[in-house]
């Protein structure tokens, strides 16, 4: 049974637009994301964001001045890496529960790579067939929902970018 195309626009559009609302979510989880870890001794906390980078280094008392060194760098360590670890796990959490961690990609996004293109095709389905054209307006339409799928992945995909990409 054929479905006409009004309907099968509608379909496309509603679920667009879960899609988009699935992806804008999991955006704002990731700006929202910030990880607490204390070390094991109890002297430092540090607090590290969704892009793994340490915001706040907190030393919880004054014991640290009697520390030595190295030893209180390894406090440091200790907690900045248990933070992004759990920020890690956080992000594939939320990336999976948006069904996006299949999309990210394998290597991270270096400023120096040439920016992907945007698709030219189109975004769901087959092509139409020669015999039945596209309405100006719903070409245009799926173009414009294409550019700010298109802008809000690169948005977002700026989120993931570390210091070493660039």
């Amino acid at each position: 049974m054929e479905t006409s195309p009004g309907s099968r626009l509608e379909q496309v559009l509603a679920e667009f637009a879960e899609r988009y609302g699935t992806l804008s979510r999991a955006r704002e989880q990731m700006r929202a994301l910030s990880v607490t870890a204390r070390s094991g001794d109890g002297v430092v906390e540090v607090t590290v964001g969704a892009n793994g980078h340490a915001a706040r280094i907190h030393f919880v008392d004054k014991r640290f001045r009697g520390m030595a060194a190295a030893q209180l760098g390894a406090s440091v360590m200790e907690a900045l890496t248990t933070a992004r670890t759990e920020v890690a796990a956080r992000t594939a959490a939320v990336m999976t529960a948006a069904n996006l961690l299949p999309a990210l990609p394998a290597q991270p996004v270096r400023e120096d790579q040439p920016t992907r293109s945007r698709p030219h095709g189109p975004l769901w389905g087959r092509r139409s067939s020669p015999g039945s054209p596209v309405p100006p307006e719903l070409g245009e339409a799926v173009m414009a929902l294409r550019d700010s799928v298109c802008d809000d992945l690169s948005d977002s995909s700026e989120m993931f970018r570390t210091e070493t990409d660039t």
